[in-house]
């Protein structure tokens, strides 16, 4: 069965202060990473995670952690980064992550997996500047369908007998810099909205047909404020300790990893 993660609490127990030292626009951080070296594959972790910087934030978070070590430290405490193999790395397509399904180790019960984000910026800036709606309605639909398939391979490369847990893509914040997708914030929107469907679909279709591996999703905009964001599209700390606590809840809920 899909699970979608909707019911998060809105506790101060749960959420991260809005005073955090997060908010201090000054510090912008290294975004530079190279993709020639691949991470090390942590062969004895019970728990991998792979993508983009929904992951991969370090570089927006002004604390030197992202997701995985704040997952780290809610689920167990810092030193449970030895169970964790972490292959995400900011930028990467789901191509990457086809690229990277031999990094995933055998004993992972649980596969944490968010991809999509940067291939929809790609598709939102190559529709941008098509104003014949018939021709930008095909195009999309097109495009969605090529990256569907990218990402259907991409899990059929991953390793058997496993938990997929798929993030959805986020909105962000486009109000932070509005020039950057001026004139595109409800196609942009639309992209975003018909690509979780697209998520959505592919797990319940996987899990009707595969009595090996459960896949289930994780709505990240559930999770996901304003204030959540470094830039218009990164998570700052406030939104990678939201994401890091949204996968614990599941973790917890779930029992995947006893």
């Amino acid at each position: 069965m899909t699970n979608k993660i909707h019911d998060l609490p809105n506790g101060d127990d749960w959420f991260i202060d809005g005073n955090s030292s997060t908010q201090d626009e000054t510090w912008y951080g290294n975004t530079i990473q190279t993709k020639l070296n691949k991470k090390h594959i942590n062969k004895r972790a019970e728990i991998t995670f792979i993508g983009d910087s929904v992951i991969d934030c370090k570089s927006y978070t002004r604390t030197g952690k992202g997701t995985v070590e704040y997952f780290a430290e809610a689920y167990a405490n810092e030193t449970y980064m030895s169970m964790i193999n972490d292959q995400s790395r900011d930028g990467d397509t789901i191509f990457d992550c086809i690229d990277k399904a031999n990094q995933i180790n055998a004993d992972s019960k649980l596969v944490v997996v968010s991809a999509g984000g940067n291939d929809l910026l790609k598709l939102i800036s190559m529709v941008s500047e098509i104003d014949d709606t018939n021709l930008l309605n095909g195009l999309l639909l097109s495009e969605l369908d090529k990256l569907s398939m990218a990402y259907e391979t991409m899990l059929q490369q991953f390793k058997p007998q496993a938990t997929y847990l798929m993030m959805t893509v986020y909105e962000g914040n486009f109000a932070y810099n509005p020039q950057r997708f001026y004139g595109m914030d409800y196609t942009a929107r639309a992209i975003v909205s018909m690509w979780n469907d697209r998520i959505s679909r592919i797990a319940r279709d996987k899990n009707s047909r595969n009595n090996k591996s459960s896949y289930d999703v994780l709505d990240v905009r559930d999770v996901m404020s304003p204030n959540c964001y470094y830039n218009e599209i990164e998570p700052n700390e406030i939104g990678a300790k939201r994401i890091a606590k949204a996968i614990k809840r599941y973790v917890n809920e779930t029992g995947v990893l006893l």
